[in-house]
């Protein structure tokens, strides 16, 4: 590998798996281009000041210039820079999805939105010239294993079985490949850095980020009326003891929008952990949903904040469809024990 296009196409497709409809399920290429920029947005923060590069290659442009970068992160760093230039930088290390929609309420939004289609065009293209193309090419030329798509132009078709175990193994695939992500990243700037790869691995995929702000979190303990939700206990007022949960966890699904958010305590934070929930507190966690589903779109809205509530349903509905039934599974009052077959019914059933 001379970059990390190949690792950047398994984590789109991770993310994206447990939002699929149906076993063969194909993604189409502008889809698969949007999640692949969105990763990519976040990795153009500097690092200790310096811009890391994801790519090793050099390559001669038609105009005589070099490209030094993936296209990927070429087309990051262009829309950064029009927000510089139109003089929003403070957007510019923000996920991408809050930056949508902040920009939506700006009088040049139609340049952002033209600046972000033809970045959306070049990396689409990229894709499939390369890794789309390359992925499974692998030493013993096995069969394809991921998907079926001879140029990728018509979309993705995952093969039976792919999107259902990309998403039970999200846990365990992922970290793995954001770690190879890293090395890379680390390889490919050592001439210039002497980097640390858990710093790396910290900075490129770190959640700590694209946490919601002070306001937006105590808001969110005023909707769920001081109590948390998963024990019926009232929260601290302030403090350290006061922390952000994702209800379906950060290292098997990339959501960030409102609805999978909870304002909870640190000890019931560190209990559950990335374990996801069983029967109980997913009907706790759904029926707060339905009760203030008002109120939390409104604080979305106020603080910019991305909100869909059926996309967030929708992924914890594939992630317990695709669950053994031996899981284990967080409950406050219960600790960790299996799903079950029973539980995994009546989970898969308040989803539905």
């Amino acid at each position: 590998m001379t970059g990390t296009n190949k690792l950047g196409l398994l984590l789109a497709l991770l993310d994206l798996a447990p939002t699929l409809d149906g076993d063969a399920a194909t993604v189409s290429p502008i889809r698969v281009a949007e999640r692949y920029l969105e990763i990519h947005w976040e990795h153009a923060r500097p690092y200790q000041g310096v811009t890391l590069r994801q790519s090793s290659a050099r390559k001669e442009r038609g105009d005589g210039t070099t490209a030094d970068d993936t296209t990927v992160m070429q087309e990051v760093h262009r829309l950064r820079t029009l927000l510089t230039e139109r003089r929003r930088g403070d957007l510019r290390d923000k996920p991408l999805e809050f930056v949508k929609h902040s920009v939506e309420r700006l009088e040049w939004h139609s340049d952002w939105e033209e600046a972000s289609e033809t970045a959306l065009a070049r990396v689409r293209a990229s894709l499939l010239k390369n890794p789309v193309r390359l992925l499974q090419q692998l030493p013993g030329n096995p069969d394809p294993f991921l998907y079926d798509s001879p140029s990728g132009r018509e979309g993705l078709t995952l093969l039976p079985g792919v999107a259902e175990s990309l998403t039970r193994f999200a846990g365990i695939l992922r970290p793995l490949i954001e770690f190879r992500f890293a090395q890379e990243v680390v390889r490919i700037n050592h001439e210039t850095l002497n980097l640390p790869v858990d710093d790396v691995y910290s900075h490129l995929f770190g959640h700590e980020r694209i946490m919601p702000p002070q306001k937006m979190r105590e808001r969110l303990v005023q909707i769920q009326q001081g109590r948390c939700i998963f024990t019926g206990a009232s929260l601290p007022t302030a403090g350290d003891s006061l922390e952000l949960d994702h209800v379906v966890p950060w290292s098997r699904a990339r959501l960030s929008q409102v609805e999978n958010f909870l304002m909870t305590t640190r000890s019931v934070n560190s209990t559950k952990s990335d374990w996801m929930l069983g029967p109980a507190a997913i009907e706790r966690w759904l029926r707060h949903l339905d009760a203030n589903s008002t109120a939390i779109r409104d604080c979305a809205h106020e603080h910019n904040w991305p909100s869909n509530l059926h996309s967030v349903r929708q992924v914890a509905l594939h992630m317990y469809e695709a669950l053994d039934a031996t899981t284990g599974v967080w409950d406050s009052d219960r600790g960790i024990q299996p799903l079950g077959h029973d539980g995994r019914r009546k989970v898969i059933a308040l989803l539905r």
